[in-house]
């Protein structure tokens, strides 16, 4: 922690040892003492251990004898100054104070304050007239040779002060050193009301920058990255539990039977072949005739048999046999001879043109849009519901309830005009105001004959006559006799007849296509 301001000043306090229930201390008053304040000019050198505040009485280390920074000290250091010896032993901090002059008793100084039991810093000032501050750490004369180490081996902050105000605070020490027996510290401690057994001595606190109880602005700026990750988070986590519950609902839904995928075209369902092998195949007679049941063997004998009279057992039990054509291929059934395959709504299909259709087009009838199994036994049914079907639903959901109450409406606001309408006719008539207006009398409506005699005439005089190519058609209304291309045709066909409308899984899959990556990823992480 950077240090911005240091305030040396005289302190009176009892004896800690004497009055420990009672401990008294007082800031003395700077018109009979000492007060020393440097603002701005103090330079951090470390702040290994500095936690809080670093105050505490002052003193001067004492070094080996036979050290020889012992004598070259004598003439920065009086020899009154305060040692450890002459401050108390409990219930207070100290601060180490020295001259910085030379790296090897630079070395000896902080050695001899490590072994100071209860040290809260050391200040080091260079023997100048330097009033500024002093140099910043970076510079050459605080290199001690061993590459920064003493800074992580010493458990406590050092501090720089300019040389002039080092000098003040030393003579200061020498002068306020003495015991409780001297006359200036008798004045003192009398003037303060304390035990004339106590202390004089000199107390530094230091003032730091960010002092404040506020947190720093990295600190509140991951305050507010915390806020907002956290908000997003718990976002994140309702939607997703929103979108599960509906997607429950309307699984519930589905099985139920109350929401049809394929109806409204949330979803294409197929049919699978086990399905579809259970559906009826019939050998096709035409209307008035009976049919035989292909699913159980037909040989020649019973054929025969059949054909002049067949158990009503294995007949249809309607009368849709009318239908000569299959509605896909457009190829006309031969009586007695073609296979076709039966639908629940009892249209019938030609088994190569049906199959391929339910597996992997639609469960519904081409013609009808009936189902040809039910919904709860379609096994494409219970296959997991996303996120768009169940926003497809809804808009769908909302639509129809829209036009239920716009046709509700209607209806409503139809009868009041009715009986609104009946109500003014009456009134007309009583009043004489009803009067019948006589117009052109009404033609007969033109027969069909006369409206395709009007429409050739026009085709006839707007454009010329275009003599259909009898191949061409047959190439169009009747299937090739290859089977590959049979059946290429026959897909076609379909689509044709059922109109390929996009589903909304591929609706969804091209809408993720044409959106950004970078949205789209955002989106996912929401």
């Amino acid at each position: 922690m950077a240090a911005q301001s240091v305030d040396t000043f005289v302190l009176a306090f009892s004896d800690p040892v004497l009055n420990e229930a009672q401990p008294q201390r007082a800031r003395v008053n700077v018109n009979i003492s000492f007060e020393l304040f440097n603002n701005n000019h103090v330079q951090t050198l470390s702040t290994n251990q500095a936690g809080g505040d670093v105050e505490g009485l002052l003193f001067v280390p004492d070094l080996d004898p036979s050290d020889p920074c012992f004598n070259a000290t004598l003439q920065y250091v009086p020899s009154n100054v305060t040692r450890i010896r002459d401050l108390p032993t409990e219930q207070y901090l100290y601060l180490g104070f020295a001259p910085w002059f030379s790296a090897a008793c630079t070395k000896s100084y902080l050695a001899a304050t490590r072994g100071v039991p209860g040290i809260d810093g050391l200040l080091f000032y260079i023997p100048n007239n330097s009033t500024g501050t002093p140099p910043p750490v970076s510079d050459g004369i605080w290199n001690l040779n061993d590459g920064g180490q003493w800074k992580s081996e010493n458990k406590y902050p050092v501090y720089a002060v300019p040389g002039v105000d080092g000098a003040i605070i030393m003579q200061q020490l020498a002068q306020y050193s003495g015991n409780a027996s001297s006359p200036k510290t008798q004045n003192i401690l009398a003037q303060e009301q304390l035990d004339p057994t106590g202390y004089v001595r000199l107390y530094t606190t230091f003032g730091f920058n960010g002092g404040s109880s506020l947190p720093t602005l990295w600190a509140f700026l991951l305050i507010v990255l915390a806020i907002v990750l956290l908000i997003i988070g718990l976002t994140s986590l309702s939607m997703h539990y929103y979108q599960r519950r509906n997607r429950r609902a309307l699984e519930r839904r589905i099985r139920s039977g109350e929401v049809d995928l394929e109806s409204l075209g949330i979803k294409r369902l197929r049919v699978t072949q086990e399905a579809i092998n259970n559906l009826s195949t019939f050998i096709y007679v035409p209307n008035g005739s009976k049919t035989f049941d292909t699913n159980e063997p037909v040989g020649p004998s019973s054929q025969t048999h059949s054909e002049s009279a067949v158990p009503d057992s294995s007949a249809p039990e309607h009368t849709l046999w009318a239908q000569p054509t299959c509605p896909i291929c457009l190829d006309d059934f031969i009586p007695r001879e073609t296979t076709v395959r039966s639908l629940p709504c009892h249209h019938i299909y030609h088994p190569l043109c049906i199959d391929p259709f339910l597996l992997d087009n639609s469960s519904l009838c081409p013609v009808c849009k009936a189902k040809v199994v039910p919904q709860e036994q379609n096994a494409y049914t219970y296959e997991p519901v996303t996120n768009a079907m169940v926003r497809y639903e809804r808009h769908a959901r909302r639509i129809r309830l829209a036009h239920e109450m716009r046709r509700a409406q209607i209806a409503r606001v139809g009868t009041q005009g009715g009986e609104d309408s009946g109500r003014l006719s009456n009134l007309r008539r009583v009043c004489g105001t009803d009067r019948r207006t006589f117009s052109v009398p009404s033609v007969a409506p033109p027969t069909t004959s006369q409206i395709e005699m009007v429409e050739a005439g026009n085709r006839a005089v707007s454009s010329p006559v275009v003599v259909p190519n009898p191949e061409a058609s047959a190439i169009q209304t009747r299937p090739p006799a290859d089977t590959t291309m049979r059946r290429e045709w026959m897909s076609r066909r379909m689509s044709a007849l059922v109109g390929r409308q996009p589903t909304m899984e591929e609706a969804e899959t091209e809408r993720h296509a044409r959106t950004p990556r970078r949205k789209s990823h955002l989106k996912n992480l929401l």
